[in-house]
């Protein structure tokens, strides 16, 4: 399904997350070995199965906290339902600017519900000495964004949640849950100028555009 799983750490303490484990567990551990680090957490962006069916793996494995939307897990990911079955000890709610530290590396999350109720992005303050980075998930794709046409979709959050990516910092990199688009990340300035979903400003117009 094309999806991509990303590695998040520190460089100094060697503490890091995997996001949205899926698919190839041994490849991801095998990964996380290689470059020398230790999985502390595990970051799930929302809760569809192609984004989490590598969670219990991951947890038996390293004993790895699971952090996920509030929302997500009270509404949408029901305990043994979806593929997630995680022990509820390692479960990490967390919320809109919710801080979570890996070693010195700080990442925030957002709530940016649309997709599915509780879809959050991950925010990394500066990442990289040319900017930020943001993990945004099946929120926003490079040249378009996830579907919220399902039944426990929200059009109208999906529209808001644009908005709140559209704020951050044109420098920020996006890195999407999927390959889906002609490059695999971004920057966000870009994007504003080229995604189509992301240039319209009234949600008459995004509406018009996810109903074609």
């Amino acid at each position: 399904m094309q999806n991509f799983v990303y590695l998040v750490g520190d460089p100094e303490t060697k503490e890091a997350a995997v996001v949205d484990p899926a698919w190839n567990v041994p490849a991801i551990l095998q990964q996380a070995k290689t470059d020398g680090y230790r999985l502390t957490h595990v970051f799930l962006s929302h809760g569809h199965y192609d984004h989490i069916n590598g969670v219990e793996d991951i947890v038996r494995a390293t004993d790895a906290t699971v952090c996920a939307e509030k929302t997500e897990l009270e509404e949408f990911v029901f305990e043994g339902m979806g593929g997630l079955v995680v022990p509820r000890s390692s479960l990490k709610k967390t919320d809109t600017n919710s801080t979570i530290h890996l070693g010195k590396l700080r990442v925030r999350t957002i709530h940016t519900p649309g997709h599915t109720p509780g879809s959050q992005c991950f925010f990394i303050e500066k990442a990289t000495p040319e900017g930020y980075i943001l993990l945004t998930g099946d929120t926003l794709f490079v040249g378009t964004i996830g579907r919220c046409d399902f039944p426990y979709s929200s059009p109208k959050a999906h529209f808001e949640s644009l908005q709140k990516i559209k704020a951050l910092a044109d420098d920020t990199e996006i890195l999407p849950g999927h390959d889906y688009g002609a490059a695999p990340t971004a920057r966000l300035g870009k994007e504003k100028k080229a995604n189509p979903y992301l240039m319209v400003s009234e949600f008459h117009q995004f509406l018009q555009m996810i109903r074609r």
